[in-house]
Parts: C-alpha cells; structure tokens; sequence
C-alpha cells in the first residue's frame, strides 16, 4: 500500500520531488562534464609540456652538431693543419697536437685528418691503439654520406668548397661528425684536404645538459625500417614521448625518449574526488532544503488548480477520473479534448490565417501584387510606392509591363517553370511608371484568390543593399585619394600576369619624391589635392589601363601587351613634361617632378619583388642624374639592382665581421729603396660577387651612415698587423715599420675619434711615429682653429699626419704653413706627367724643396717606372710608393715578406 502510494502522489508532491530531483541531477551532471572538460584540458596540457621537453632535447642535439661544426673552424684553418695535410709532416704534428687531452678540452671523441682523395691520413681516437683509431676513422669516412659530400665537393671549385655536419650511426653508437675542408688561417689558398671531428653523442647525451633539460631523455639506436615518430604513451604516473631522431640523409636512426611524470594529472584527478564529494553533500542537502520549500510554498497552489480542475471535469462528465492511474494533468488533458471537440477549430484557424495576410498585406518593408494570368489584380501600399503607380492604374496591368526586357528572370512563363521546379527567389530588375529600373528581390508563391490559381509576389528593394556592397568593394580594392586601384589590387594583378602571361606585358613605375615634401611642410589637405591633381593627369594620358597606386608616392601603371609599349611610353614621356615644371594646387606653386620607368618585356618573367625592386633601383639612378625622360630597364639593370642589393644587404655585416680587410702597399726610401712603411688600403672579398673595388663600397658606406664604423675597422686591423709585424723584426733586429691609414671627413671629425685611437695604442702597444693618418685636403677647408685643434689632439698620441693626393682638392700651398702636417704625398696625376709635361716637373720639383724647407716628409705616389724613379731621386724626394715596387699585398704576405718568419 505504501508502494502505491509512493508512485501515485498528487500533484502538489510530485511537482516539489521533480523540481528537487531535477536540480540534484543538474548538479551532477554539471559535475561530471567539468570533470571530463578539466582532465581533458589537463591531458592536452601535459602533451604541450612533454612536447616542449621532447623538442628542447632535440634542440639541445642540433646545438651540439651546430657548436662542433662551428668549433671545427678553428682546427681547420690554422696553418700547422694546413701544412700537415699539404707536405705530410705527420709525426712532427702528432707531437705537439694530438694528446687525448685535446679531445678531452673539445668535448671530442674522435679526430681524423683527410686527404683530399678521402683517405686517412692520421687519426686519434680513444682507441688504446693508433692501428685502431686509423681504422676507425677509415670506417667512419666509408660513411656513404661522407663519401659523397667528398666527392661532390671534389667536383667544384676549392671557394665552394664546405664543411657538412650531422648524425651517423656507427656501430650501434650515435656520432656528432663534422667534416670541414683545411685551408690556411686566410682563406686564400686552396684546402689541402678535411678535418673529421666526431663526438660519440649515445655516451654524452644527456651528459652537461641534464641541468637544463626540463625532463628525463634517453637516446638509444633504432633500425632504419622503424617510421612511428612522435609517439606519446601514459600510464597513471608516468607520461612518455617517443621522436625518431634523423641522420644527416634524413635516415631514422635513433630513438629519443622524453619521460616525465603525471603530476597535474594526479593532482587534478584527486582534487575532483574531493569535489565530488564534497558538492554531493552540499547538492543533498540543498535539494531536501528546495523540496521542503516548494512543497510548502509553491506545490500549495497546484491544489487549487486540481480542485478547479476536478469541478469542471464533474461538469463535462469525464471518464477515468476515479482510476488510480489517472492524475491531475491527465484529467485536465481530457478536458482540453473535450472543449476541442465542442468548438469550430475551422473558425479559428481562418481567423488566424487572415490576420497572418493582413499583417504581410500592409507590411511596409515588403511589396505584394497578385497575379492571375499575367494580370495584375491587387497591390500594397508598399509595392504601389516602389513601383511609383496609383492603384486604379497599376490594377489590370500585364506583369510583362513591369519587367526589363532582358532580364529573363522576370518572364512570367520563366518564372512559373522555375517554381514547378522548386525554386521561389528570383533577383530581377522591374520596371517603375518613369520606366526605371529598379534592381529587387522577388519571392514568388502560387496561392489561391477568390477560387482562382493565383501567383503571389513579395518584392523587396536591393538598391540600397547594392549601393552598400559597391561601397565596400570600391573601399576595400581602390585608393580613396587618387580612385586608383590600391597596392594589393594593382600588385595581385602584376602577380596574375607573371604567372599566366610572362615577357608578354610591361609596367610602368612612376614616383614623385615631391610628394613626400609636399606632405610634410602643407599637411594632409594639400597633400591630397596634389594626389587628385596628378591622378587627373593620369586619366588623361592613361585612359583605359589598370593604375595602381602602391605608397603615398608611388604608381604604377599596367600595359597588359607589349605592342602597346611604345604607346604607354609616349603617355608618360607627356606626364612627365606636364609635371617637370611647377604647378598651382590650392593656391600655392608646388614642385611635383617625377620620374618613371618601363619594365622591359623581356625580365617580366621575374618574381614581382625582383621588378620592384629594378624599378626603384631605376628610378634612384634616374634621379641622381636628373632624367626627365621614361628609362627602359632590361637585363642589364636588373642584374645591377640585385648586385646592388647585395652589397647593401651584406655591406653592414661584412663590417662586423671584420670581413672588408686592408691590404698593403709597401712605401719605400727613395735612395736606399728600403722599405720603411705601408699604406693599409679596403679590399673586401665578398664570398658571391668576388673582390669588390673600393670605389663601390666605400660610397655605399657613407650613403649607409657606416663610413666611420669602416674606418675603425681598418684601422684596428691595419694597428694589430703593424704591432705583430714588428715585434716579429723585432726579434730580428730589424728596424721598425709605420703604416698609413686613410681617414673620412666623417671619422676625422668624430667626437670618439681620440679615445678609440688612444685605446688601439693602449691595446697593441704602439710606439710614436708607427702609426700615420692620411687626410684629404677637403678636410682643411673646415674652421681653420677647430681642424688645427683635432690635428694637436692626433699629434699628442704619437701619431703623425698625412696630406693625400696633395694637389687635387681645394687646399693652396699656404695650408701647408697653416696646419702641422707631417707628410705631404703628391697624388699619381702629377707623377704619370713628369716625362712628358714641363709644367708638371716644375711643379713637382717647387714642392720638393718647399716641403724641404717646411721640414716636410714628402712621398710620391704612383710611382711605375724606372725613369720616374730616377727623376724622383734627383729630385730628393723622400719616400716612393707605387706598382713599379710593390702591389696592395695581403697582411699575410707581408708579414711573410718582410718579418722573417710565417705569419699565424
């Protein structure tokens, strides 16, 4: 009995123990979802975190190959390697080299000398045998990836010769091996064979790097068949993750193991249990606390609706209601049955259908006509309107009327076809009282009107929304300013033509610097009314091609044929004209000079970078020699816009590196021919474009603001390589040398200039008089006291002063007497015309003995005969210097050449 009644509750009690039950169940189901988001989120997170650990291990590898190649250098292009490997000078080498100590302080295992040939011609491992290590090492170069690097780099020229590094398997040990081509300390002479060092990495991973590596690694060997790479395995403590590690062919050849323990996991895991618990008290006592509360408050009132429910189903005399099955809610079902059954739901549902038709009848957002037969028989208000038509005249009209003869769309026999077949939108364009065309959107419906097959049509007005979307399109693909195509339109259809139609089109790039000034000194208004006002020129002489403009500055035009090039060409000859001479924008008499310049056809197969950057390249070029006409540029500037950008790009950074590096000129004493100094002359091998001539880099220095950074690059140099030159004569109880440096008008005046010169005399030992700076007379033409207070400041270091290519700039013979100039050298223009020119002898001949009785050192430079040398010494001068002696000689060559000894 206490079970039925359990299950038989009256409403009052089943609606508080749903509402409890349903809020406990809630409850836990929000639960257990957080549970599976949190340990989801929990996993992901702990793969993140094995994933970093796997990837820094494998950094940590790849930093050990990268850090043993860079190393290798150092072995490889010292000059005792060099030798070893040239004349075979074994056991001398072995003797002061190779110790196990010297692989213990490089962190190597292995080291092996290799002939050019591949062979091995001596080796040390930590074999206890020197028979063993030979053939250890000769079995590590039978390595089929060694070999071929060999043999492909036996194939190329020595300058291209490089090193290669990577991960060998050898037996069942994983190596670190680099092989380096030997060459000597310069670099200028062909390598004499290879340095092999190797690193046996199964023994020294982790090794040092455990301290940083943020999980447990284990690297074993693996068969080459094995694929599975990163592989990650858990268990309940411990999550692990399996990446196969390459060798330099990019053969698996090793296994790494990352392992790490579950520790967010756990922890999370056993906080929800708490929390489970924990809610699930909390969730119990809050449900038996809303039962209550319900129950007493608000079940109350589904009593009364019961006993109302009970009353009116007495009176309608429903069966069931003394059933123990039956509740309220199924009584009043029945009664709800019983009401419908006694009433028209016909009435109703008309009533609600014509309120639907009114309420669409008089929408004003949407216009309505009916049509039976092609006859137009009713109208809105709405659709009266749009079409601009009273209703006694639109009514009876055709709905062919009302529609633009080409739009097919709109044919009614069309339109009928398309709904048998299930389609009820149409875009279409009808026709107003004025006859205008308005753009619409038409849902048709076959309905039934007064008895009749009728089609009903709902209209709606595109215009605004087609208005909106060419707005957006016009902002989102043309420059608001000029109404030209903006840069990712003009520059995607540039791409398009390369891709699909290359060396049969061209372009034109015009930029106009004045633009930038006009935009700096009058601000944005009048910079804009001067973009309005070459974009109408532009549309008078380029009507009908696609323009572009792709910075505040910058246009470009595109010819999509090249017969049409010389016809684009004349157009921007009459541009141009039109803007050489001042113009009147806004009131005010503006410069807008520009230049242009047309992409030969035959580079248009080029990457759009690369023709951009020729253009630029032109149009600089154009602008440094003032060019009022359009330039064509072909292969031949295309090839110097890239030379050009690679020696800009690289200029800096051969800088740094101390890569541009001097060579020097001996100078000699004109009666004994000894020599007593040099001239530190830049020279820079660039590893691409060969030995780059001074008179382009140094330019690009000072156009690059680096000038200075040069000049203390040399000069460090030039005071290293004086300083050991004469400790070494030095030993041979040789006199010492000077050298002479060449100065800018940048470093000259640079504030730093004293402190870094004091520095490198500090640093290198110098003595007075080893080091002489050579100045232009360009530099004298400053204020007379501050030149003369920078030249005492020189002066008190010991250092002397040089005036180059006396005779050629701007100084007189009085800067002579004015400033306290050590040296005076005659430029090479003067010394070429002493045998043929009178007026050149007697010149030359003046300054000699002036700079005698000034107490001046004079050199003459240029010097390349015999008879110029005989004349010079009748003359007295004092120092020569020029080919008839010496060329500019490496640091290396002169070291060997005059200390005695070879130079390390």
């Amino acid at each position: 009995m206490n079970n039925i009644r359990l299950f038989n509750l009256n409403l009052r009690y089943k609606t508080a123990l749903y509402f409890a039950l349903g809020l406990l169940g809630m409850i836990i189901s929000f639960l257990f979802i957080s549970r599976y988001f949190f340990l989801y989120s929990l996993d992901e997170l702990e793969n993140m975190e094995i994933s970093r650990a796997n990837h820094q291990a494998q950094a940590v590898i790849e930093m050990m190959v990268k850090q043993q190649q860079d190393s290798s250098y150092d072995w490889a292009y010292w000059d005792e390697t060099y030798q070893l490997l040239k004349y075979r000078e074994i056991e001398a080498y072995r003797e002061r080299n190779l110790y196990i100590e010297s692989m213990d302080t490089l962190a190597l295992d292995m080291m092996g000398f290799i002939t050019l040939k591949g062979e091995t011609l001596d080796a040390l491992t930590r074999e206890p045998s020197q028979e063993k290590s030979l053939a250890f090492v000769s079995e590590v170069m039978s390595q089929p990836s060694l070999e071929q690097h060999v043999s492909s780099m036996n194939h190329r020229l020595d300058v291209y010769r490089e090193s290669a590094a990577g991960l060998f398997k050898i037996n069942q040990s994983i190596w670190v091996l680099s092989l380096t081509p030997v060459r000597n300390s310069e670099g200028d002479k062909d390598s004499s064979g290879w340095l092999l060092w190797g690193r046996d990495l199964t023994q020294r991973f982790p090794g040092d790097f455990q301290s940083i590596l943020s999980a447990n690694n284990q690297l074993t060997t693996l068969d080459p068949d094995f694929l599975t790479d990163d592989l990650i395995e858990k268990s309940s403590d411990t999550i692990s993750k399996h990446s196969v590690i390459k060798d330099i062919a990019g053969n698996p050849i090793a296994l790494l193991k990352t392992q790490t323990e579950r520790a967010h996991y756990e922890k999370g895991n056993a906080l929800f249990l708490y929390l489970f618990a924990t809610v699930g008290i909390v969730a119990s006592i809050i449900a038996s606390g809303t039962y209550l509360i319900f129950r007493n408050r608000v079940a109350t009132r589904f009593n009364h609706f019961a006993d109302g429910i009970q009353q009116i189903a007495s009176q309608y005399q429903i069966e069931g209601l003394k059933s123990v099955s039956s509740d309220e809610l199924d009584v009043a079902a029945k009664l709800v049955q019983k009401l419908s059954e006694n009433n028209s739901m016909t009435a109703l549902q008309l009533k609600d259908s014509l309120e639907k038709f009114t309420a669409l009848y008089e929408s004003t957002s949407l216009g309505m006509l009916i049509v039976i037969e092609r006859q137009i028989v009713d109208a809105n208000q709405r659709a009266l309107d749009l079409l601009s038509y009273d209703k006694d005249i639109i009514l009876g009209k055709q709905l062919d009327d009302l529609c633009a003869s080409e739009d097919e769309e709109c044919h009614v026999d069309i339109m009928f076809k398309q709904l048998q077949s299930g389609r009820n939108l149409f875009e279409a364009q009808m026709l107003n009282s004025h006859g205008t065309q308005i753009d619409c959107l038409i849902e048709a419906t076959l309905i039934q009107h007064h008895g009749q097959n009728a089609l009903m049509l709902l209209i709606q007005d595109q215009r605004e929304k087609k208005q909106q979307a060419q707005l957006i399109q016009d902002l989102t693909d043309y420059d608001p300013i000029s109404g030209f195509c903006n840069r990712p339109v003009i520059l995607g259809a540039l791409s398009e033509l390369i891709a699909h139609r290359p060396n049969q089109f061209s372009f034109i790039y015009l930029s106009s610097n004045g633009l930038k000034q006009i935009s700096e000194v009058y601000g944005h208004v009048i910079f804009d009314e001067a973009i309005q006002y070459i974009s109408m020129l532009f549309r008078q002489e380029f009507e009908g091609y696609q323009i572009g403009r792709i910075s505040e500055s910058e246009f470009i035009i595109v010819i999509p044929s090249s017969d049409k090039c010389q016809f684009a060409m004349d157009s921007a000859n009459k541009l141009l004209n039109q803007l050489a001479h001042k113009v009147e924008v806004a009131g005010l008499q503006l410069s807008l000079k520009s230049y242009a310049v047309m992409v030969d056809p035959e580079i248009t197969h080029q990457t759009l970078d690369e023709l951009l950057l020729v253009t630029r390249y032109s149009s600089q070029t154009m602008q440094r020699e003032n060019g009022n006409k359009v330039q064509i540029t072909g292969k031949a500037l295309s090839t110097q816009a890239q030379t050009s950008m690679t020696i800009h790009r690289d200029l800096e950074l051969a800088i740094e590196n101390d890569n541009i590096v001097p060579y020097f000129q001996p100078i000699l004493n004109t009666q004994t021919e000894e020599i007593i100094g040099f001239e530190a002359l830049a020279r820079w091998q660039h590893p691409s474009l060969g030995m780059i001539s001074p008179a382009v880099f140094i330019p690009m220095a000072e156009q690059n603001q680096l000038i200075v950074e040069l000049g203390e690059s040399i000069l460090k140099q030039s005071c290293q390589f004086i300083s050991q030159l004469n400790k070494s004569r030095q030993a041979y109880g040789l006199k010492n040398l000077n050298v002479h440096v060449n100065l800018s008008a940048q470093h000259f005046y640079h504030s730093s200039l004293t402190t870094s010169l004091e520095l490198m005399f500090d640093q290198y030992q110098l003595s007075s008089g080893q080091l002489v700076l050579e100045i232009t007379e360009s530099m004298l033409m400053g204020i007379e006291e501050e030149v003369i207070h920078r030249i005492n400041e020189i002066k008190q270091l010991g250092i002397q002063l040089a005036l180059d290519d006396f005779g050629t700039g701007y100084a007189s013979f009085s800067s002579l007497c004015s400033f306290p100039i050590d040296i005076v050298k005659l430029d090479k223009s003067y010394i070429d015309q002493i045998e043929t020119n009178d007026r050149a002898k007697t010149l030359v001949r003046n300054i000699a003995n002036m700079a005698q009785e000034l107490g001046l050192t004079i050199v003459a430079e240029g010097v390349e005969t015999m008879s110029q040398v005989r004349k010079l010494k009748v003359w007295n001068i004092d120092e020569l210097q020029g080919f008839y002696f010496y060329k500019p000689i490496s640091k290396l060559d002169a070291f060997t050449q005059f200390s005695g000894q070879p130079y390390i």
